[in-house]
């Protein structure tokens, strides 16, 4: 059967060894991924299948067996009843059932091994497929922190380029703002408001003194 022999053959596939890789690119994960879903749904389509066979030759194989205990149990009552003809009709009867019996029992057990089989395959692939899913999620979170690292260690080597322009107009903006604050220093050292005030202050007294000294020279000079 070659949808059976697919399926085994994904099921037995070495995912681990596959994903173990020294370096394993992410397309090839993407594939096998895949690969594997399409896989489980064959599984998952061909146990169902399978499955509505083997349990209706299941259910035939107990109504053979039930009948083959009715059919006994007929022939030894009518043989307490003295029904020698019954009893053998009744015997016969049960050598067919026993006969198909016979002949369908090996098939349900191949049948009965082709579907635990089956079973196991879906098992077996769904584990596969976490493994691989996880280890996409692997190889995409160390792409992303890859590329971050790239583009941060980027900037740093911008940065920390002497002859670099950003790093000179840092240079310049820093240099103009330190020359600003010298400048204002150097000016409010040089020039003390509360200084001017007082001399202001001291030049009108001054001024008031000698127009005062003068009125009072004029009023003894009139007596």
């Amino acid at each position: 059967m070659p949808l059976l022999d697919r399926i085994r053959r994904v099921a037995r596939a070495n995912i681990t060894q596959f994903l173990n890789q020294a370096e394993t690119p992410e397309a090839e994960v993407e594939a096998k991924i895949l690969e594997l879903e399409e896989g489980a749904v064959e599984a998952k389509n061909a146990l169902a299948n399978f499955a509505v066979t083997y349990k209706r030759m299941e259910k035939n194989i107990q109504d053979l067996q039930a009948e083959c205990d009715e059919h006994q149990n007929r022939a030894e009552h009518a043989l307490e009843e003295g029904d020698e003809a019954s009893a053998r009709r009744s015997l016969a009867d049960k050598l067919k059932s026993r006969e198909r019996l016979l002949q369908l029992t090996p098939v349900l057990e191949s049948r009965r091994e082709t579907y635990d089989e089956l079973k196991d395959a879906l098992v077996e692939i769904h584990d596969q497929l976490n493994l691989a899913r996880a280890r996409l999620v692997d190889l995409r979170s160390r792409k992303l922190a890859a590329e971050a690292e790239r583009v941060l260690g980027d900037n740093l080597d911008q940065a920390r380029d002497p002859d670099g322009e950003a790093f000179d107009r840092l240079e310049e903006t820093v240099s103009e703002t330190e020359s600003r604050v010298r400048v204002d220093h150097e000016i409010r050292g040089a020039v003390n408001p509360r200084a001017i005030m007082q001399t202001l202050r001291d030049q009108e007294v001054e001024k008031e003194l000698l127009a005062l000294k003068q009125k009072v020279g004029d009023s003894k000079g009139a007596e």
